[in-house]
């Protein structure tokens, strides 16, 4: 547990992390607060969401007579009409026998060219005619008895200022709330606007004509209730519900949040917090829309609309009230089908409290997945990560849309995830660029190292170099010799070396050594060597035995001094050799080193072989190291190399052996010495091909041209 706290607690100080987390919060506290801009951008997204997936169409009760343009055409005559003409209409939609009839027209002034008032609008009938039309009942009482032939709900209008004189008196629908006060969630209308009493008095129900459009203008929403005058007024769809089912009183629950929905016989209509319902809108041409003028011409049979519910409404081109819809442009009858339709097919939207809730929970979830699950060291990988977050938040909304009809916000949720994953990447690229820059100022501080380093092993190279002898004096005594020698080190200083010097007028020493290991201790331990060699060699001349035994114990000496120092212990392969200039003898010793090879003037080679003995420093004072003879012939070369030769690799990691090398001196004649190196170098070259060095190379050619030096 501890481990993981502690993880935890690491975690959250990675770059960006502290300061993506409050922006988390400030998300949420801005989704708690709902601003205007984040409703309309949630709104916006459900209508693009009807638009892919429309209310699909099905067989629908709902039936909208509009008196539409070929209505209003002859012989009826353009609208208003008068009230008995309406009435007609009315009764052969009660000759079907619909089970409610919903009105989304206002009667509210009298008919004029009611007989009565054709009676006082033309003084100059015959007294007689006055009195006939006098005693005829009113269009509007005509139109009464047309309403009560049929269940009719009126649709009154709503006023936000209040009325010029008291309101008729009027019973409205039984309402009984559930859960609490409705009335501060509610629309507020200061007044109605009813039709006349005689024809209100007609009336089965009774209900607000409201669908006002949100602040884009669009109506996406429309209120099942309002408040009105101290009442609560159902809308039309529900209060025609409500006379269809025989239904005596309305429900409407409220919940902690506003109002939670509405109830009509045993149906429950979820709302929005203000009493709003959401209509699943489908295309226009989807409605059950029939004329007015095939019903009044009998080409529509009225019983077409037995058990219907049944809406009658104004749709003429520049008298109806056209509303912008999630769909497109709509005339207002035709909302409140798509209301009714949507309550009756069980496709209402829905948007509970709830919602809320779990929408501030995916931005939660969303938010950290994006903090603490990308991986923003590699950006290549973390964008498309990000972009199937988003999709998954939007695939949510439109899946919870498409098959539960709940308008779950996706967008948010997306603009959170993309707001913190800015956050943090920007965080990180800041890191990032201050852990490069740090990087540039460490690479130059090793290149500036690395330089001086290199400046330092370029001295410490030249001073080794001028360690080596450079070549014999010219004096008739060397004349009838010839030297040339060749070191290549695998590193910038190495611990190879060569030596020759002359004894005296007749003898010359020569030798080849190999330190174990590379570098600079290496090349320390070959300065030591080459040293202790020479001063031995001058010191006891041509006895080798004598000259290994003091280079033995000298090396072995400093090997020991530096692994105490926790170095690791070092030693040394020689072959030392004393060549008599005037005979061709040769005296030679090895200290496990590779034996030489000699190259006969008149063709063919053999090997100095020697038992030898262990290599120097690493046995003690007291080891003999033998001493051997052999005899040049003038002409002759001798070629002494060191392991770099043989143990050269090529880019398959193969050495180039002694076998090889025996192969190539077999193909050189006994020339010049320096031509002899040169030849051995450029088939070892060719061998290694691009491959690095691995080892230090040495290669020594000594060449006795006879006592006379022909």
């Amino acid at each position: 547990m501890t481990g993981w706290l502690a993880r935890a607690r690491a975690a959250l100080w990675f770059p960006g992390v502290p300061l993506s987390l409050l922006a988390v919060a400030l998300l949420l506290v801005i989704r708690a607060l709902h601003p205007p801009l984040l409703e309309e951008i949630a709104l916006r997204t459900f209508d693009l969401e009807q638009r892919l997936a429309p209310r699909p169409h099905k067989p629908s009760p709902v039936v909208v007579v509009a008196i539409d343009e070929a209505s209003l055409g002859d012989p009826w005559g353009q609208w208003p009409w008068s009230r008995d003409l309406v009435a007609r209409l009315v009764r052969k939609i009660a000759e079907g026998r619909p089970s409610v009839l919903g009105v989304d027209i206002l009667f509210s002034e009298p008919d004029r060219v009611s007989p009565e008032h054709l009676a006082r609008s033309l003084p100059g009938l015959p007294s007689e005619v006055a009195r006939a039309l006098s005693g005829l009942p009113s269009n509007d009482a005509v139109l009464a008895d047309a309403f009560r032939s049929v269940p009719t709900v009126l649709g009154m209008g709503v006023s936000r200022a209040a009325p010029d004189a008291a309101p008729a008196r009027f019973t409205p629908t039984p309402v009984r709330a559930f859960g609490g006060d409705p009335l501060p969630f509610l629309q507020h209308y200061a007044g109605l606007l009813r039709s006349l009493p005689v024809i209100a008095d007609a009336e089965s129900g009774r209900a607000a004509l409201v669908g006002n459009p949100d602040r884009d203008g669009i109506v996406r929403r429309v209120p099942l209730f309002i408040a009105a005058g101290g009442n609560i007024i159902p809308g039309l769809a529900l209060e025609m519900l409500r006379v269809a089912t025989h239904t005596g009183a309305l429900g409407l629950v409220v919940g902690a949040e506003g109002i939670a929905g509405g109830r009509v016989a045993n149906l429950f209509l979820g709302t929005d917090g203000n009493g709003r319902a959401y209509p699943y809108f489908a295309p226009l041409d989807t409605l059950n829309i029939v004329s007015a003028a095939d019903l009044l011409d009998g080409k529509l049979d009225p019983q077409e609309l037995r058990g219907r519910v049944v809406l009658l409404g104004v749709t003429g081109l520049g008298l109806v009230d056209l509303k912008e819809t999630p769909l497109g442009l709509m005339q207002g009858i035709a909302v409140h089908a798509e209301l009714l339709e949507s309550i009756l097919g069980d496709a209402l939207l829905r948007r509970p409290a709830a919602l809320g809730r779990i929408e501030a929970g995916i931005v939660l979830v969303a938010c950290l997945v994006v903090i603490f699950g990308l991986p923003y060291r590699r950006p290549w990988l973390a964008a498309p990560l990000l972009g199937a977050i988003i999709l998954a938040c939007l695939g949510t909304g439109f899946v919870a849309f498409r098959f539960g009809h709940l308008l779950l916000d996706g967008v948010y949720p997306s603009i959170a995830s993309i707001t913190t994953y800015g956050l943090m990447l920007a965080a990180n690229l800041r890191v990032a660029e201050a852990e490069r820059r740090r990087l540039k100022e460490q690479l130059e501080r090793e290149k500036e190292a690395k330089l001086r380093l290199e400046g330092e092993l370029g001295a410490a190279r030249a001073i080794q170099m001028g360690l080596l002898p450079r070549g014999l004096a010219d004096v008739p005594e060397t004349s009838s010799i010839e030297l040339h020698a060749l070191i290549e080190s695998a590193r910038m200083v190495g611990g190879d070396l060569y030596d020759f010097l002359m004894l005296d007028g007749r003898h010359l020493f020569f030798a080849v050594a190999d330190v174990a290991g590379k570098g600079i201790a290496a090349a320390i331990f070959m300065a030591m060597t080459k040293e202790v060699l020479h001063a031995a060699s001058l010191r006891h001349g041509t006895a080798l035995g004598r000259v290994f035994a003091e280079a033995n114990r000298k090396i072995g000496e400093a090997s020991t001094v530096a692994e105490g120092e926790g170095a690791r212990p070092t030693f040394v392969t020689v072959f030392a050799a004393v060549l008599d200039l005037a005979s061709g003898d040769i005296l030679y010793a090895s200290a496990g080193h590779d034996a030489p090879f000699v190259l006969r003037s008149q063709g063919g080679w053999f090997r100095l072989e020697t038992e030898g003995g262990p290599p120097l420093g690493c046995v003690g004072d007291d080891e003999d190291y033998p001493v051997d003879r052999a005899r040049l012939e003038p002409g002759d070369v001798l070629l002494l190399f060191t392991d770099g030769v043989t143990e050269a690799k090529d880019a398959g990691d193969a050495l180039y052996t002694n076998a090889r090398l025996e192969a190539a001196v077999e193909t050189i004649r006994a020339g010049d010495a320096k031509s002899v190196v040169e030849q051995v170098r450029e088939d070892v070259r060719r061998f290694v091909g691009p491959a690095e060095q691995a080892d230090d190379m040495t290669l020594l050619a000594v060449k006795w041209r006879g006592r006379d030096g022909g």
